[in-house]
């Protein structure tokens, strides 16, 4: 089901330029973010920044509302299943164990990597809950 065609609740169509708007608008949102923390690392890179401030989390936290806010957004035709939620909360559990693992092991981690694998891992998790959500109906 797409989120443009009409529900029983009779949700209005989105029209192709407004979606191509909205499209447009999340990914300038996305971009001033992502400038913003580059210009933020650049400016403590050279002022001697403190060591102790924890970037490498403060981007995986960044990361994880990006990917996740995106797709609960996408699947807004699901918020009602109990399936897409449990779904859900499985993949957060893997993707904070295994973010929280590798940074334990990892000093840096480049920001460039979070904006790689947030697209990645975007596209991981609408696959995930696409197959698994898509099996019931």
């Amino acid at each position: 089901m797409s989120l443009t065609s009409t529900t029983r609740n009779q949700m209005p169509r989105q029209t192709r330029s407004r979606r191509i708007k909205d499209w447009l608008l999340y990914v300038a949102i996305a971009v001033l973010i992502v400038i913003s923390v580059w210009m933020f690392a650049m400016h403590q890179a050279r002022t001697g920044g403190s060591p102790n401030l924890p970037l490498k989390w403060l981007g995986f936290a960044g990361m994880t509302a990006i990917v996740f806010g995106y797709a609960i957004r996408a699947c807004r035709q699901s918020w009602g299943k109990q399936k897409f939620w449990a779904l859900l909360g499985l993949f957060f559990a893997v993707h904070s164990g295994l973010g929280v693992f590798v940074l334990l092991r990892v000093p840096v981690v480049p920001l460039v990597l979070y904006a790689v694998l947030t697209g990645i891992e975007y596209v991981v998790l609408a696959a995930y809950l696409g197959f698994f959500l898509d099996s019931d109906e």
